[in-house]
């Protein structure tokens, strides 16, 4: 099984484990995602009918409304929340949704973003991605085939 170190920019601090789902589309979680299941519903994702729950998500930017981090928030609510968040280009929704999941709900949900090149051509779904948002390292086993 290869390994693969990627560096980014840590925007919110901790770290996680998972494995991948990965879009190359925007991605949104206000009504992209039911927070009552953690299944992706926009099918604009070509992730439809996945579940997010425990899953290191990535995708390359962010698209949606002002609404997304209590979309975000209601899915840690429930507990059916991404481990962590992995970006090419963050933006304050996704960050102030993985902040706010840390004070509410003490659920650490580590973002990294500020990639060179776009993580969702990097990385697969169902690889084992391990993040660390306080140093912004990914480190990726590819699944095997």
């Amino acid at each position: 099984m290869s390994t693969l170190r990627i560096k980014g920019r840590g925007l919110v601090g901790g770290r996680a484990a998972g494995y991948a789902l990965v879009t190359k589309s925007a991605f949104t979680f206000a009504h992209g995602v039911d927070p009552r299941t953690g299944l992706i519903t926009d099918p604009r994702s070509g992730l439809k009918g996945q579940s997010m729950k425990g899953k290191v998500l990535v995708f390359p930017h962010g698209r949606g409304s002002t609404t997304g981090p209590t979309w975000f928030l209601e899915t840690v609510r429930n507990q059916n929340h991404p481990a962590a968040i992995i970006n090419h280009h963050s933006e304050p929704i996704i960050v102030i949704g993985a902040v706010l999941a840390k004070l509410l709900y003490g659920q650490h949900i580590p973002v990294v973003s500020g990639f060179k090149k776009n993580p969702a051509e990097t990385i697969n779904t169902g690889d084992f991605v391990s993040v660390d948002g306080d140093k912004g390292l990914v480190r990726i086993r590819r699944r095997r085939n």
